[in-house]
């Protein structure tokens, strides 16, 4: 008795759910739009800074990186490591999440320049492993927990080209994802300083993470079915997966001495040395961002620094003018 009631309203909703279905709006990118591409792109954990110094100025820090850290910010200020320098950075992030972030590097003076090796990594810490069957975890045949883990291995060359200038380059390999889907690249870094000589400002600039588009690739996207009961052998299928890219990343600082440096603009000379650096960062997958950072020594042995990274991406009004405001100090012991 129900069923033409049933059917006649069904028939009648059935028109306006398929009109619903043809009457979007398509987003599309507009000019006046900011980049709404973060989190689309690979190798993410590159972008993740190094560095006591560099990080307590705000990430200002490609015109005035220096020794083993400078194989992240700027492979050409290697060109003035003139003895054997180590660095080895640990961070444990995002509170109680097991999240931990690896940086070590070592340089050595050679061919004329610097040439240093340095590994990055990236471990996610064991999380619990879901399916089908086990959704709430706990997969006896994939095992109870998996580890998503990044990490990049370079190469760099510092030199310095004359009393002003230095140049330099970097090349990595770089690999991340699961014990079953990976995804491996080949990526380069292009950096440059230049002291002008005017008023202690030195240039600086860094072209990062240049490299191809890759794909997952593994056993997890790779499987065997079978078709139907008349062709019962298994078919192998590879499921399609979408190619990532390298968070290429530019780079364009300037860096003032306003106190202790022989051309310092202020006061030359003494024991007091203040110096300021300005920085754009210009990525693919972010806005436009500037950072800011001033470094204060006493007779080179006694430090402080501060430093302001502004972030503008999209819905980011919500934060305060703390949010990536930094600070540290720092303590020069010469044993030799």
């Amino acid at each position: 008795m129900h069923k033409p009631t049933t059917l006649i309203a069904a028939l009648l909703l059935l028109p306006g759910g398929l009109a619903a279905q043809r009457t979007g709006t398509y987003l599309q990118p507009q000019p006046t739009e900011g980049t709404t591409r973060v989190a689309q792109r690979g190798a993410n954990f590159l972008e993740i800074a190094v560095g006591a110094r560099g990080r307590a100025m705000g990430e200002a820090y490609t015109g005035l990186a220096s020794g083993a850290t400078a194989t992240f910010w700027n492979p050409a200020a290697l060109g003035s490591v003139d003895r054997f320098t180590a660095a080895f950075s640990y961070l444990d992030l995002y509170g109680d999440l097991g999240i931990s972030h690896n940086f070590a590097a070592v340089v050595l003076p050679m061919f004329g320049g610097a040439a240093g090796v340095s590994y990055i990594g990236l471990n996610s810490g064991d999380i619990p492993r879901t399916d089908e069957a086990n959704p709430g975890g706990g997969s006896q045949q994939a095992g109870e927990f998996f580890t998503f883990s990044s990490k990049a291995i370079g190469l760099h060359y510092g030199r310095r080209l004359t009393d002003r200038l230095e140049v330099g380059f970097t090349g990595r390999y770089i690999s991340e994802g699961i014990s079953q889907a990976s995804v491996n690249w080949w990526g380069l870094d292009f950096g440059t300083v230049f002291n002008t000589g005017l008023y202690g400002v030195t240039i600086a600039a860094a072209l990062a993470n240049i490299g191809p588009t890759a794909t997952y690739e593994g056993g997890a996207i790779t499987a065997r079915i079978t078709t139907d009961q008349a062709f019962p052998f298994p078919v192998p299928i590879r499921y399609k997966t979408t190619g990532y890219t390298l968070p290429t990343t530019f780079r364009f600082a300037l860096v003032s001495s306003l106190m202790g440096g022989p051309d310092a603009l202020v006061t030359p000379g003494g024991k007091h040395d203040l110096r300021i650096a300005a920085e754009l960062n210009d990525a693919v997958d972010t806005d436009i961002q500037m950072a800011v950072g001033a470094e204060y020594s006493f007779n080179r042995i006694v430090f402080l620094r501060a430093g302001k990274k502004f972030v503008n991406e999209a819905h980011t009004d919500f934060y305060s003018f703390g949010h990536a405001l930094s600070f540290g100090g720092g303590l020069r012991l010469p044993l030799f």
